[in-house]
């Protein structure tokens, strides 16, 4: 579903033109697809979309705000950049700090008192250097959310000039939006369920390294120098879907010989539906069997989207039921994958939450990108490139 997080959209209001005698049903939903959020009305007097690089996610009845924002500190030859996860209920005013880790800006702390005289700088500067000894940059990436639980992605390079430590990691994890904390399988599953998908994971991890070991080809052999470092990690998992069912997915941690960051995403391990899960199922995108388009069904509608030949757009479509001759109406043409469908109609939603995701809509169409992101730039990190090599490896083990 959500969200890998490289972000350029705009916010837009458009009036759509409705042919006489063939007025569209009455619908209002949040669609999430590509790096927008669409807010759909439609009635009589025709429909109306509006878009803004948001993220939302729905919870008994209330709403959340999910945003990333960016610290650091750029000096002449050091650069530290760290991210943290927010949420916000659009009705309050308060942000909940979601995930921080402080292991950059300790980093640039010591830094510092190693180098007392050095003042920061400004890298949007054309005489400033491009090549700093000492990287120390935290990247987060939002993956997923389904209702209260959001799963995230962190990789930490640590390059610190002169220094013993040098660290490249990389982990999934899952945090509720609601309050901040961690989860854990056993929060998520149950002892019983969380103690069977372990097992499970551990025994799909052994299933493929035994499988790179006994194959011969050029890629594989890539792979199996690596295959030592990875461990598997019960913590570094994200909550996913197949078919509208809940699935957990297990990034296993690993590194190359020179040190770089690797990751093996095991296949999904389908799971018993939670209680909290059918709250989430009717978001979630349905397809037909022919594959030819996603769809969620609606009492008097159905919101439809066609992939395009090359499956980078969507053709979302507005349809009645319940009508003897199938009539459509075109929304809007939007980036893909489509990720879910929030309905705002039934129950209607109150004049309050009305005004709210308006200022919302509103506040995050001014800022770049699905994940909110702060104004500053930081040099980005020269291990990205080795980490590319990876595409050379199996399919699963990635960056």
């Amino acid at each position: 579903m959500f969200w890998a997080l490289a972000f350029v959209c705009l916010f837009a209001a458009c009036q759509s033109r409705t042919t006489p005698g063939r007025v569209p049903p009455s619908a209002e939903f949040l669609f999430a697809a590509g790096d927008s959020t669409y807010w759909v009305r439609s009635n009589a007097d025709g429909m109306r979309v509006r878009s803004a690089p948001i993220l939302l996610t729905q919870v008994d009845g209330r709403f959340y705000e999910v945003f990333i924002a960016e610290d650091g500190v750029e000096y002449e030859d050091a650069s530290f950049a760290t991210s943290r996860i927010f949420s916000r209920e659009l009705t309050g005013t308060d942000s909940l700090m979601l995930f921080s880790d402080s292991t950059v800006m300790k980093e640039a702390a010591s830094w510092k008192k190693r180098h007392p005289t050095s003042a920061p700088i400004d890298i949007d500067d054309e005489e400033a250097p491009t090549e700093p000894a000492t990287i120390v940059h935290e990247e987060i990436e939002i993956v997923d959310v389904h209702g209260p639980w959001l799963t995230f992605r962190q990789v930490l390079d640590i390059d610190v000039d002169g220094g013993v430590l040098h660290r490249h990691v990389g982990r999934r994890a899952v945090v509720d939006v609601r309050t901040g904390q961690l989860a854990t399988l056993t929060t998520l599953l149950g002892a019983t369920e969380a103690a069977r998908v372990v097992a499970a994971g551990r025994a799909s991890l052994e299933q493929l390294t035994d499988s790179i070991r006994k194959t011969s080809d050029e890629r594989a052999a890539l792979g199996r120098e690596t295959l030592d470092s990875f461990h598997f990690d019960s913590t570094s998992f994200g909550v996913t879907d197949i078919d509208r069912a809940p699935a957990i997915a297990f990034l296993v941690p690993g590194a190359s010989s020179d040190g770089e960051a690797l990751a093996i995403y095991l296949p999904p391990l389908a799971v018993p539906a939670p209680d909290w899960w059918s709250a989430v199922k009717s978001t979630l995108p349905e397809w037909t069997r022919d594959s030819s388009r996603v769809r969620w069904s609606r009492t008097g509608y159905e919101v439809a989207a066609r992939p395009s030949p090359d499956g980078a757009s969507l053709a979302l479509i507005l349809a009645a039921r319940g009508t003897l001759r199938a009539r459509e109406w075109p929304i809007a043409t939007v980036a893909a994958p489509a990720y879910q469908l929030i309905a705002l109609d039934a129950p209607p939603v109150t004049a309050q939450l009305r005004a709210a995701l308006s200022h919302a809509f509103d506040a995050s169409s001014a800022l770049d990108g699905l994940a909110q992101r702060a104004s500053r730039r930081f040099r980005s990190t020269p291990s990205r490139k080795l980490r590319d090599r990876t595409r050379l490896i199996p399919a699963q083990l990635q960056r």
